[in-house]
């Protein structure tokens, strides 16, 4: 693997992991596009060290008060005491642990190509499509401070078709709380939160299957692999919490389905 490999594949990791339009679907995508091999278990390691850090130090205000609010229990972050929030987080991660443990390997070997990417990357659009459209004809949305164990858990479930190349876990999250009547923002924010337990059990995957399979990947190659998508994604965060205030995700639909589709209609002639 080539240092420019890796600081694309980085760049593509760190973009779309938070942004609603899947990291999984664009790294098959870019494999596909440049003709490059599968860079292993140990690079999937060190970019989502990157991005994991990344959303830990956006978040790292929210994160200290929860941790320090913890024995107390009396400030809130995010509207949620720190026990509360702690205890939807893990409510809406235990779905996508029993999927991902039972599902993870076996999708990553038979959909990891640029034909699945594709028609799930249109599913993507689709879906952020109909969730603009939900929050559009309704009069009020709720805080996440109003956020429940119910709607938390199918928070949770949703994100497990996540698994699937093309699917934004960011986005299934985003639009199943719009879908529940929550706000962009209320909505973006708990996939945030959300994001921080999935990142770090996607990183326990992998790092559970560079042991079994041990690569010889140069270390520069990872370092930069991690402080790219780190940069990248910590970018693509700031990014999208300006967006959702009070503006929309329906460019991120479109790209979603133009990509896809393009992906689809070159795949169909032979490319």
């Amino acid at each position: 693997m080539s240092l420019l490999e890796a600081i694309v594949l980085a760049i593509v990791q760190g973009v779309t992991e938070f942004l609603p339009i899947s990291s999984s679907g664009h790294l098959a995508l870019a494999r596909w596009l440049f003709g490059w091999d599968d860079p292993g278990l140990d690079f999937d390691v060190a970019v989502h060290v990157g991005t994991l850090a990344a959303i830990l130090w956006a978040f790292r205000r929210e994160v200290l008060g929860v941790l320090g609010g913890l024995r107390r229990d009396e400030q809130t972050v995010d509207g949620l005491k720190p026990r509360r929030l702690i205890w939807l987080g893990l409510l809406g991660t235990i779905p996508i642990v029993i999927v991902g443990g039972l599902l993870y390997e076996s999708l990553e070997s038979e959909l990891r190509n640029a034909s699945w990417a594709g028609a799930f990357l249109l599913a993507t659009g689709g879906l952020i499509a109909a969730a603009e459209w939900r929050v559009r004809q309704t009069s009020s949305v709720a805080p996440l401070g109003s956020l429940n164990e119910r709607h938390s858990l199918i928070i949770g479930i949703a994100q497990c078709l996540a698994i699937l190349p093309g699917i934004s876990r960011s986005g299934i999250c985003m639009v199943s709380g719009m879908a529940l009547g929550h706000s962009r923002e209320a909505a973006t924010r708990w996939a945030f939160w959300l994001s921080m337990p999935s990142l770090a059990g996607a990183g326990i995957l992998a790092v559970a299957g560079l042991i079994d399979e041990p690569t010889d990947l140069d270390v520069t190659t990872l370092i930069v692999g991690a402080v790219v998508s780190f940069v990248t994604a910590l970018m693509a965060i700031r990014a999208l919490l300006w967006l959702v205030r009070g503006r929309s995700l329906t460019l991120f639909a479109v790209y979603c389905l133009l990509a896809g589709g393009a992906a689809l209609i070159a795949r169909a002639f032979g490319a």
